[in-house]
């Protein structure tokens, strides 16, 4: 018995412990092999290092707790976290007595719902989302689809889109034009492509959002063909048109009230 073991001063005479046997050896092989293991484990985690920067990624480049970045994603949020009735509500006056009322809002969301031309002219940041609802005015008589591009890319991106959106030009393209949302059971029901007389866009001032009407009349009448839509030497085209005015009131309407739901960007046309 170890004297130590029972508190008994170690000077004392006593029987002689024995020796623990030595710990076996290891084979040479079983050495190299979990050497090398730990090797191949530092070189993959310094390749998974290399291909991230060097740190785990955040998202769009910007640094976490980053103030740019944080106003980005708040930005890019507001259509999913404002109601439905905040951006595209159920009435939109315009110059304050005619009264624009919501028909439907589109379930789909989908960007391919865009003509080809106004996804090209979205380039290189694209379209993530396309919220839109049909609108009646007061007078029955004017009909508008309505809504908004989400767009992509980076927040670069997002800017020289700002800065090359012409949306005075581009409402006088007529393959630019987006296509109409019918809904049916409503005076709505029967506005189709055919039908549209005018279009116009707004884009916020960051890039974020782009705003766009497309209108005609509730009556069926058809709109003006292409080569006459281009050159706008239709009378519909003119600018007291109503389905024109619908169309540029509307749209900036849209815009405004999405841009204020977010500090980063501010109202406008380009």
């Amino acid at each position: 018995m170890d004297p130590q073991a029972n508190g008994v001063d170690g000077g004392l005479a006593g029987p002689v412990p024995i020796q623990p046997p030595p710990p076996p050896r290891r084979s040479p092989g079983r050495v190299a092999g979990a050497v090398l293991c730990l090797l191949l484990a530092l070189a993959a985690a310094g390749a998974g290092l290399a291909l991230s920067g060097g740190s785990a990624p955040v998202g769009a480049g910007a640094g976490p707790g980053s103030s740019d970045a944080a106003a980005d994603v708040a930005a890019r949020a507001v259509w999913r976290t404002a109601s439905a009735d905040t951006i595209l509500p159920p009435t939109i006056k315009r110059e304050g007595t005619e009264v624009y009322y919501r028909q439907a809002v589109d379930p789909a969301e989908s960007c391919a719902r865009l003509p080809a031309a106004f996804l090209k002219a979205l380039a290189p940041a694209g379209c993530t989302r396309l919220v839109q609802a049909t609108y009646l005015d007061s007078t029955e008589s004017v009909v508008a689809t309505v809504g908004f591009v989400v767009v992509g890319g980076t927040a670069t991106q997002r800017s020289a889109l700002f800065q090359n959106w012409t949306a005075d030009s581009y409402a006088r393209q007529y393959p630019m034009m987006p296509s109409t949302y019918p809904v049916k059971a409503t005076l709505a029901a029967s506005f189709q492509n055919t039908q549209r007389i005018a279009w116009k866009s707004a884009i916020s001032n960051d890039g974020t959002y782009i705003a766009f009407a497309v209108s005609g009349f509730t009556d069926a009448r058809q709109g003006p063909s292409a080569a006459a839509f281009n050159l706008g030497n239709e009378s519909e085209l003119q600018s007291d048109s109503p389905p024109v005015q619908a169309a540029d009131d509307l749209s900036g309407a849209i815009e405004t009230g999405i841009s204020a739901l977010y500090p980063a960007s501010s109202g406008g046309q380009s």
